[in-house]
């Protein structure tokens, strides 16, 4: 089927319907999650909004809730896990855009946390945000014990010493020019990669999934992190701030999979990883697969411009 005939036209109306929908589900839940701007100590917790509550893509809790509904878990839980990756997801870019990480000014077309504030009130809000999100899993609701603590032990793996944090380590000592392919994409992995797993890898276990689905769910999340990751270099290097809504720039010096090859080349390799995700999700057999396919394409509409 052809996507402009009328059945094909009505099936992607409702998909992007569906994403929009879910969409306003998880910003609902989002200002409600983390203590008004009022509350004492009212300069946190008007940090905590502005870093959280800027607008953003919510990709990696639109992929909570659709990868769960798919494989057959439709609670508010899958919300709220959602929610978290999204906190989680804050906190790193508060760290990262920090004078002594990549020193950004802009985010999400607005001033980052600590020039919005200060890079004290920054640290803190990081820190918060990730201590509530540990919070939110261990008070899931109509979620059983087990899997509760099964999403805390993934959280925390996702942004440990072997997964976010590594990550950002090893993109700090990022000045090795003659590092290969496997190296960077190793590094992206743990960089980017880490919340997209968690996120896709959650939504499995609420939906308890078996072991065929998930290792073709981890296939996916795994090629859709160095999808996302090498995106972002692209856009760091062809794009002004306003339309990246960053500061860009920051890759300068940095070992990257289009330094490496080129950007013919690098986005020949990132239609591979996009094509590899697609593939995968396909194996998983959920049965939502063309609502994700719209959910992915949305995020990576950029290389159709």
């Amino acid at each position: 089927m052809t996507a402009n005939t009328p059945q094909s036209l009505s099936e992607n109306i409702n998909d992007f319907a569906a994403i929009k929908a879910v969409g306003g589900q998880i910003e609902s839940r989002l200002a409600t999650i983390v203590p008004t701007a009022q509350t004492w100590p009212a300069r946190l917790h008007e940090a905590q909004r502005h870093a959280l509550l800027s607008p953003g893509k919510r990709f990696r809790p639109l992929l909570c809730v659709f990868v769960a509904k798919g494989a057959g878990f439709d609670g508010a839980a899958a919300i709220d896990v959602g929610c978290v990756a999204e906190m989680v997801h804050a906190a790193s870019l508060i760290l990262d855009d920090l004078p002594c990480m990549d020193d950004a000014d802009l985010r999400r077309n607005q001033p980052t946390t600590h020039i919005a504030f200060d890079e004290s009130t920054a640290i803190l809000t990081a820190t918060a945000l990730l201590n509530r999100a540990f919070g939110v899993l261990s008070r899931l609701t109509h979620v059983d014990a087990e899997k509760r603590i099964e999403l805390v032990d993934l959280l925390s793996y996702a942004v440990g010493s072997k997964g976010l944090i590594a990550g950002q380590m090893a993109d700090l000592a990022n000045t090795d020019a003659e590092a290969s392919i496997a190296e960077i994409e190793r590094l992206n992995t743990l960089k980017t990669g880490a919340l997209f797993d968690f996120s896709v890898e959650a939504a499995a276990v609420l939906a308890g999934s078996g072991a065929t689905q998930r290792s073709a769910l981890k296939d996916f999340s795994y090629h859709l992190g160095l999808a996302f990751q090498l995106m972002d270099d692209v856009k760091d290097t062809i794009m002004s701030n306003s339309e990246a809504e960053k500061t860009v720039g920051r890759d300068i010096g940095k070992a990257t999979i289009l330094a490496l090859t080129g950007s013919k080349a690098a986005l020949e390799r990132l239609s591979g990883y996009i094509d590899s995700a697609k593939d995968a999700l396909m194996r998983a057999n959920l049965s939502n697969g063309d609502t994700l396919n719209a959910v992915l394409d949305v995020q990576f509409a950029f290389l159709n411009t």
